[in-house]
C-alpha cells in the first residue's frame, strides 16, 4: 500500500511536517516493497489554496493514505471523498511513523474531530452604540 507522509526532509530520518499544505516534502512509503520515493511539494509556497492543490497531488500519485500532524478541513474532505485515508501523528520521525502505521497504532482522522457544528451559526449581535449621533 501506498502511503503518503507530509515531511521536512527528503529521507524517512527527517521530521513530519507540520503543516499539510505547507509542507516542503512529500515521502511516499510503499509498505508492500519497503521502498519510498521523495518528492518537493510544488505548492508549497502558495499564498492560498496550498492544502487543496496538495491534496489533488497526492491523490493524482495514488496514495491510499495520508500521514500528517495538521490538516485543513478542505483538504481532509477532499482526500475522504477520493477514498483516501487521513491519519493523524506527533512530530517524530518519518521512519517511526511509517513503523507506527504498519503496527495500526496511528488514529485516523474524521472531519467531526476538526469541526465543532456546535459553534456553528452562533453569533454575537453587533451593538450600534451610537445609534442616536
Amino acid at each position: 500500500m501506498l502511503i503518503a507522509i507530509t515531511s521536512e526532509g527528503l529521507e524517512p530520518s527527517s521530521l513530519v511536517a507540520e503543516k499539510f499544505g505547507k509542507t516542503p516534502f512529500i515521502i511516499f512509503y510503499d509498505t508492500d516493497e519497503n521502498t519510498y520515493e521523495s518528492l518537493h511539494n510544488p505548492y508549497a509556497n502558495l499564498f492560498g489554496g496550498a492544502g487543496i492543490q496538495t491534496a489533488q497531488f497526492i491523490i493524482g500519485n495514488d496514495a491510499a493514505a495520508v500521514i500528517s500532524i495538521d490538516i485543513g478541513l478542505n483538504p481532509l474532505r477532499l482526500l475522504k471523498s477520493a477514498g483516501v485515508e487521513v491519519y493523524s501523528c506527533s512530530k517524530i520521525l518519518v521512519q517511526e511513523v511509517v513503523n507506527e502505521y504498519i503496527a495500526g497504532n496511528l488514529s485516523i482522522i474524521k472531519q467531526e474531530s476538526f469541526y465543532d457544528i456546535s459553534k456553528k451559526g452562533r453569533r454575537r449581535k453587533r451593538r450600534n452604540w451610537n445609534k442616536n449621533i
